[in-house]
């Protein structure tokens, strides 16, 4: 009776034990975020800016903001990134190739040192529907319209030499893809799948993804840029010239092991690894004007003082998210190059994928538009009409089939 009663209380003093380290460690988080208010509640209104439209319904402003607040709190952690390396360092040493994920529901180390997610099966025909209407009121205003499908981070099965993912583990962004450019296809609306060309480029995996990153790397996005000009100049009259985006006409600049990407920085850099980073600049003489819409502000200059955004470059932290360089996500962007030979316009409707493109393929063209309707709530055909480009493209990667994507606001 009595080793059983000195068993209870050495049981029970361990639970202390736990309960009092793991409130101290909660103490001390809590106090150290005390230091980091302001940079909290800079990245809360960033944040809610980026991904709460004006004018958004009251319910949809309250959910934006909780969401907001919350991934503010999460990132400005005390020592966060302490914590996820240690996590990471204790999965390395499990050997374990599948990572839990509160965001993903999983991560994976695929065979090439990559992170990866397993998209889900999505429901496409309100995607399909809503592009339908789309296409057909630009080519009652006589504008053409163009979907582009862009990749995404795993390939088709007939190009993985090696599976990337668990056996068990399917992965439905191609076959999602394939889906909606089939249906586009059947509903008479131009389509330009690059996904066949793009892994058939010779580039490795490596070569053409992050392996910290979803996002493709901007040797990636250039290699498509100069796919898609070759379909502009042969498909739609655009006078721009596919010899332009040769390799010989820029110049590369590799940041060795100075990017973590969005997946990196959830499971560290013990267990992910870093990425070398590629910064791609014409080395022709370039004038731009680039106009910034919702925030009012113009910026005058060549491709490197107008385009790039030199922040995401030069903050030596490895968690900048240096793919953000190619001028990142906005409501609405203008560029007018003000050396094309040539009088050409085209409005890009894009995901974060149309970064580095659309600043590439601005290049050869007068002006390129590019909108995000995570921001931008005006009816799309409304605002095309006005612009009258000589091209509408939608450009979108095998995972952006769900809402807010495909709400061009016909009705507005």
């Amino acid at each position: 009776m009595f080793e059983k009663i000195k068993e209870n209380l050495q049981h029970n003093t361990r639970h202390k034990i736990v309960a009092f380290l793991f409130l101290i460690i909660v103490a001390v988080m809590l106090f150290g975020m005390l230091f980091s208010v302001r940079d909290i509640g800079a990245s809360f209104i960033t944040s809610y800016r980026k991904t709460v439209p004006t004018g958004a319904p009251y319910i949809e402003r309250v959910n934006g903001a909780i969401d907001a607040a919350e991934g503010a709190i999460n990132d400005g952690a005390f020592q966060r990134q302490s914590f996820v390396e240690l996590y990471g360092l204790a999965q390395l040493v499990m050997d374990k190739h599948s990572v839990s994920d509160i965001n993903y529901g999983a991560l994976y180390k695929t065979p090439y040192g990559q992170t990866a997610f397993a998209v889900q099966r999505k429901y496409i025909d309100d995607a399909c529907t809503q592009t339908y209407a789309l296409a057909n009121e630009l080519k009652a205003a006589d504008i053409p319209f163009l979907y582009i499908q862009l990749p995404f981070k795993i390939p088709p099965y007939q190009y993985q030499t090696t599976p990337q993912l668990p056996a068990n583990v399917h992965d439905y962004s191609n076959e999602n893809a394939d889906a909606f450019v089939a249906n586009l296809k059947q509903a008479n609306v131009n389509t330009y799948d690059v996904r066949k060309q793009f892994w058939e480029s010779g580039m490795t995996q490596n070569e053409l993804f992050f392996n910290t990153d979803h996002h493709w790397t901007i040797e990636g996005a250039f290699f498509t840029t100069r796919l898609t000009a070759q379909t502009l100049h042969d498909d739609y009259g655009f006078a721009i010239d596919p010899a332009l985006y040769d390799m010989k006409n820029f110049n590369a600049k590799k940041y060795k092991q100075s990017y973590l990407g969005s997946m990196g920085r959830r499971i560290g850099r013990i267990y992910g690894g870093l990425d070398d980073f590629t910064l791609i600049t014409p080395n022709f003489p370039t004038d731009y004007t680039i106009r910034h819409i919702a925030e009012g502000t113009t910026i005058e200059g060549s491709f490197d003082e107008a385009i790039i955004e030199r922040r995401y470059i030069d903050d030596p932290a490895l968690d900048t998210n240096r793919y953000a360089a190619y001028h990142g996500d906005y409501e609405e962007l203008q560029f007018i190059n003000n050396l094309a030979n040539n009088d050409d316009k085209v409005l890009i409707i894009k995901d974060s994928f149309g970064i580095p493109l659309y600043s590439f393929l601005s290049l050869g063209i007068r002006e390129v538009r590019a909108i995000d309707l995570r921001l931008f709530t005006r009816n799309v055909a409304a605002y095309a009409k006005e612009y009258n480009p000589d091209l509408v493209i939608l450009m979108y990667n095998a995972d952006s089939y769900g809402p807010p994507m495909f709400n061009f606001n016909l009705n507005k």
